[in-house]
């Protein structure tokens, strides 16, 4: 299976070339006609043209025996067969092979005067070069059987392998109009026209119908495509070898020998060839271009409706200033961001006295930007007429001349209205959320009462100097303290006077305390007053200070007369907050058993 897979396509063109060639020697000499154009050779470099070129040895090594065993079987001596089935292959693979390079490729479609000349000498060459391999090994050739056998094998390769390629294009995908190779219907209509005109000018000598065979020719090519002018002349051939069969001549009305006829019939059919199809090549090659602008065109205009679309639903505005020409060309949507009647668009003229409040700004931008290189951007406000101000983003860019002088302005805006609404609103309610936080820390560390730093966030202070005096040195002294005789407070004038009081023992000892020192409330009648960074005479000072403020703040006031009592510890390098407070708890034992009012120090 895989072997006949490698061999198939070899096999089937061989057959094919074995077929047209038998078709070829029956016309000949079973029916009388001549051979006007050598089908077999199109034939055999559509075959080589339709595989890569990796595999063309193995299609010669196919071909080659093929076709000498049709000639031999034909009658053909063996040597003879041989000689010209090798000249068959060498021109077949020689004209692919320039067809491939003059055309970019396999899959594409002569479509430039160029191609077209360059294809029809690669069919004139390659043919030539198989005719004088083939010379030696004829017996007996005039000239005139030589032209008669070059002129059949380049209008086989020109007209029959183009077609035979698009039928194996037509067998093996399916074409999309005339470039795939496919044919309009109306075509045949104008083969069938071709073959009585062609049949009436290659009989009638009276009027010369030549020049309309060519017109024919082109006409097809233009409507139909190069394809098209290839199947006219095929039908020209068909007429002319239809006639040789029963009148014994392709052009009856020359009166002269059907090798005579024949040699002049393929001049005649070479010499359309190379006249018509580069010229039907240059006018399809403009119709391919107009095709081309066409399709541009429209690819714009849908491009255009896109940006527009884009435009409305980015709510996008566009304008343009051309400084020489004085030329404006405003999108609707920017008239509109601008505060104008969209139905000034594109021209509205000179708009700064038009312009509501804030609009003069783009104007100011442009200007102190005119020397401007890159693109600029600026946010402005507008406040049109009985509409909520908005916010436009610009962007402009500068357009200069070779001279180096501004010669245009192109700019766009977009309506950030809504955007910096939403950041505004972002905005607050983050600074409304972060003052929250800092209110909601503030209350979970202070004492609701006093307003002083409460329990926990005394001790995590405490702890932090504690560090801070272990690694780095530095004094650092607790005050303990409490109320005297608190509960007599209470029982004797309330809780409503007991809160007062510690309100105003909190006051006093905040006054007191210096930056950095911490005053705080660690229970319900009992603070501490944390120092670092003082001398130890300097802390006992404070305290002595602190109990004589108490004992004398209260004069003057409503508030029952209160002392304190307090105890006071300096760090050793060791202690934790703890420590540091036990020791000073301790100490304000000693002030409470000594008689209150007054301070002790931690032995």
């Amino acid at each position: 299976m895989q072997v006949w897979r490698a061999l198939r396509d070899p096999v089937l063109a061989g057959v094919v070339w074995a077929m047209l060639a038998l078709g070829s020697l029956v016309l000949r000499d079973m029916l009388g006609g001549v051979i006007v154009v050598w089908a077999p050779a199109g034939a055999m470099v559509a075959a080589f043209y339709g595989v890569r070129q990796q595999h063309w040895i193995r299609l010669a090594l196919v071909l080659l025996p093929m076709q000498a065993a049709t000639s031999y079987l034909i009658g053909t001596p063996l040597l003879l067969a041989t000689a010209f089935a090798i000249s068959s292959v060498v021109q077949s693979a020689l004209i692919a092979m320039v067809s491939v390079r003059v055309l970019g490729g396999r899959a594409r479609l002569p479509r430039r005067f160029q191609q077209i000349c360059g294809l029809f000498a690669a069919a004139m060459a390659g043919c030539l070069a198989g005719a004088l391999i083939a010379i030696p090994f004829r017996a007996e050739q005039t000239f005139a059987q030589f032209a008669w056998w070059y002129l059949a094998n380049v209008l086989g390769v020109v007209i029959f392998a183009p077609v035979l390629l698009m039928v194996l294009r037509n067998l093996t995908s399916r074409g999309s109009g005339v470039d795939d190779g496919t044919v309009e219907r109306s075509l045949y209509t104008l083969l069938l026209g071709c073959a009585l005109l062609s049949l009436l000018a290659l009989q009638v000598h009276e009027v010369t119908l030549m020049p309309l065979l060519v017109a024919a020719m082109v006409i097809a090519a233009v409507r139909y495509g190069q394809m098209a002018s290839l199947l006219v002349v095929l039908v020209y051939a068909a007429v002319a070898t239809a006639l040789s069969v029963v009148s014994g001549s392709p052009m009856p009305y020359l009166g002269v020998s059907a090798a005579e006829a024949t040699l002049v019939f393929q001049t005649w059919m070479v010499t359309m060839l190379a006249t018509a199809l580069p010229v039907a090549a240059t006018l399809m090659h403009r119709q391919q271009l107009q095709r081309e602008l066409i399709a541009r065109n429209r690819e714009m205009r849908e491009s255009l409706m896109l940006f527009n679309l884009a435009e409305e639903t980015a709510r996008i505005g566009r304008w343009r200033l051309d400084l020489a020409g004085g030329r404006q060309d405003y999108s609707p949507n920017m008239l509109e961001m601008l505060g104008l009647p969209r139905s000034l668009a594109p021209d509205p003229g000179d708009v700064r006295h038009r312009m509501p409040p804030g609009g003069e700004e783009l104007f100011e931008h442009i200007e102190r930007n005119r020397e401007t290189l890159d693109t600029y951007r600026f946010t402005f406000c507008i406040r049109p007429a009985n509409q909520l101000k908005r916010v436009l983003q610009m962007s402009v860019r500068n357009e200069f001349d070779r001279r180096g002088e501004r010669s245009a302005v192109f700019g766009v805006a977009m309506d950030v209205t809504e955007q910096v609404r939403r950041e505004e609103a972002l905005d607050t309610a983050r600074n409304r959320a972060m003052k929250l936080a800092t209110e909601a820390q503030k209350l979970a560390n202070t004492d609701s009462l006093t307003g002083l730093p409460n329990r926990r966030h005394t001790l995590a202070r405490l702890d932090n100097m504690v560090v801070v005096a272990e690694n780095y040195g530095g004094p650092l002294a607790a005050i303990l303290f409490d109320i005297d005789h608190f509960k007599a407070v209470n029982d004797t004038h309330g809780h409503q006077t007991g809160d007062e009081v510690i309100q105003k023992v909190a006051q006093i000892a905040r006054s007191k305390a210096r930056k950095g020192d911490v005053v705080g409330r660690i229970g319900g009648e009992e603070f501490v007053w944390l120092i670092a960074g003082t001398p130890e005479h300097a802390v006992s000072q404070l305290a002595e200070r602190l109990c004589e403020a108490v004992g004398q703040g209260f004069a003057g006031t409503r508030l029952p007369r209160v002392t304190i009592s307090a105890g006071l510890a300096y760090f050793r390098q060791g202690d934790t907050g703890d420590c540091l407070l036990g020791r000073a708890d301790a100490a304000l034992y000693e002030a409470k058993g000594a008689g209150r009012n007054q301070v002790r120090r931690a032995a």
